[in-house]
C-alpha cells in the first residue's frame, strides 16, 4: 500500500470514527475562544512579524465561512471551511516564502476534530487534532538563492499531515495555545512546525495575540515571532 492510500484511507476513516460524536456544530459562536479554529464568525485583522499581514474571515451562515490572508510580501493564504456535526473540514490553498529564496506553493483539505465535543479536556486543555492531505510544490524565488545549483528548479509532492493544535483558558481573558504538525509526502518530502502564544480578549469581540513559530521541511524554513489584533462582528 502506497503512502498516499495510507494517508487516506486514515483521513477518511477519522470522518467515520467522528461522525457519531456530540454535534459540536450547535455550539453558539460566542461561547467559543476567539482562537477556535472551528469558530464560524465574521472577523478582521492585522499582524505585524517580519511583514505585515492583513487578514479575515466571512461567515455565510452557522456553518460556513472564508479565510483570507494577504501579507505585504505578497504571501497570501485562502481557506473555505465548512463545520459538521464532527468538527470542520477546510479547504486551502496558499503561498509563502521560506529561508533562502525558496517560494512554497501548498493546496490542502483537512480536519480539525473537538475533542471536547467527546468530554475529553484534560486538565481543561481544549485540544483539536487534525489531519488532512495536501499537494506542495517548492520553487526557487530569485536566482541569489545559495544553493541554486543543486536545487532543482521545482519539486511538487503529494502527501498528507498530522497534527495537535492546544489552547488553554488561565482566566476570562487570557489563552494560551500551541500547535504541531507533521507532514510527509511523495518525492522524498517531510517537515514539521511547531508554534505557541498567548492571547488577551480585551472585549468579547477584540483580542491580542502574540505568537512565535518555526517551520522546517524539504525545502526550507522559516521563523516568525509577532503580534496580531482581530476584531469579530
Amino acid at each position: 500500500m502506497t503512502r498516499w492510500r495510507m494517508i487516506s484511507r486514515a483521513l477518511l476513516g477519522a470522518f467515520f470514527a467522528v461522525a457519531a460524536s456530540t454535534s459540536w456544530a450547535q455550539t453558539v459562536p460566542d461561547e467559543k475562544l476567539s482562537d477556535d479554529p472551528t469558530k464560524i464568525v465574521t472577523k478582521i485583522g492585522v499582524r505585524y512579524s517580519d511583514f505585515g499581514t492583513l487578514f479575515g474571515s466571512v461567515a455565510f451562515g452557522p456553518v460556513t465561512k472564508i479565510n483570507v490572508s494577504i501579507s505585504e510580501d505578497d504571501q497570501w493564504r485562502i481557506v473555505g471551511s465548512y463545520l459538521f456535526e464532527f468538527g470542520i473540514v477546510n479547504i486551502s490553498a496558499s503561498e509563502q516564502e521560506l529561508e533562502g529564496g525558496v517560494m512554497q506553493t501548498q493546496y490542502a483539505i483537512g480536519t480539525f476534530v473537538p475533542l471536547a465535543a467527546f468530554g475529553i479536556r484534560p486538565k481543561g486543555w481544549l485540544l483539536f487534532p487534525a489531519l488532512g492531505a495536501n499537494y506542495t510544490d517548492g520553487r526557487i524565488s530569485n536566482s541569489d538563492f545559495e544553493f541554486a545549483d543543486a536545487f532543482p528548479t521545482e519539486i511538487a509532492s503529494k502527501g498528507g499531515y498530522v497534527g495537535l493544535l492546544g489552547l488553554k483558558p488561565i482566566s476570562e481573558r487570557w489563552t494560551i495555545k500551541t500547535a504541531g504538525v507533521l507532514s510527509a509526502g511523495s518525492n522524498d518530502y517531510s517537515g514539521f512546525s511547531i508554534g505557541a502564544g498567548v492571547t488577551f480578549n480585551a472585549s468579547p469581540d477584540d483580542s491580542i495575540s502574540v505568537f512565535g513559530s518555526y517551520i522546517d521541511n524539504t525545502f526550507g524554513q522559516r521563523n516568525l515571532l509577532g503580534i496580531s489584533y482581530t476584531r469579530e462582528f
